[in-house]
């Protein structure tokens, strides 16, 4: 049994949320974007340590150590940025420098943006665009992140999972736990989804979390508002 985690962004009090609630796995993959936007980048690094999780880089993660990519970046997500690489602890850069861009879990596979080579940044966000990422991956899963969004994509096209319900995969298919740090499909809890390989079955959870105290460190720390805000709205 795998947990799916992804885009924690620094959000300590929803990964400690999704930690509590997830059952008990086997292994917990991280799909990356770790840091960036949050308050507690070196917190949540120490947090996923603890549990062995095994992790992929995300763009905000590669941005810590490769600054040139906050050109890329919009103007409050490079400010978040910038504030992360002056607290981030010589520990938690090791980890960020030590995580691939690809990671292998039996046949299957775990990127943070697309599994397609070279491994770019690129949000799997419509069924023509997924379809021809499956035909290329074959008879394996991908387990992806990025869009910040609980998807589905499978040769029959884009499904919206439902929390609680555990869903039948076929033999090829992407999948998409949402983001435990700053979910963007207008609902504000985090989320995370568990994975049966021996069944091949996908299930999805979201939970609350202490929101209201993620957002004072945010503007505590000084970090754009939009930031805080953002979070109570699911955005």
């Amino acid at each position: 049994m795998l947990g799916l985690l992804s885009d924690v962004h620094s959000n300590l009090e929803a990964l400690e949320a999704v930690l509590q609630a997830m059952p008990k796995v086997d292994r917990i993959l991280v799909l990356g974007d770790i840091v960036g936007y949050g308050p507690d980048p070196n917190a949540v690094i120490a947090r996923l340590q603890s549990v062995r999780v095994r992790a992929v880089m995300g763009n905000h993660d590669q941005a810590m150590l490769d600054p040139s990519l906050l050109d890329w970046f919009n103007e409050h997500a490079a400010a978040a940025a910038r504030w992360t690489q002056s607290v981030l602890s010589a520990q938690s850069r090791r980890f960020l420098t030590s995580l691939p861009k690809y990671g292998r879990i039996g046949r299957h596979r775990y990127v943070h943006g697309s599994p397609r080579k070279p491994y770019i940044w690129e949000y799997i966000l419509d069924e023509l665009q997924a379809l021809e990422i499956l035909m290329a991956l074959g008879g394996r899963l991908c387990f992806f992140g990025h869009t910040h969004l609980p998807r589905i994509f499978t040769e029959a096209g884009e499904q919206v999972p439902e929390p609680g319900e555990w869903i039948s995969l076929p033999p090829a298919a992407l999948v998409n736990p949402g983001s435990v740090g700053q979910p963007r499909d207008g609902n504000p809890d985090a989320a995370y989804a568990v994975v049966d390989l021996a069944t091949s079955a996908v299930q999805f959870g979201r939970v609350p979390y202490d929101l209201v105290t993620t957002q004072a460190k945010i503007l505590k720390a000084g970090l754009p508002e939009v930031e805080a805000v953002r979070l109570a709205l699911g955005q």
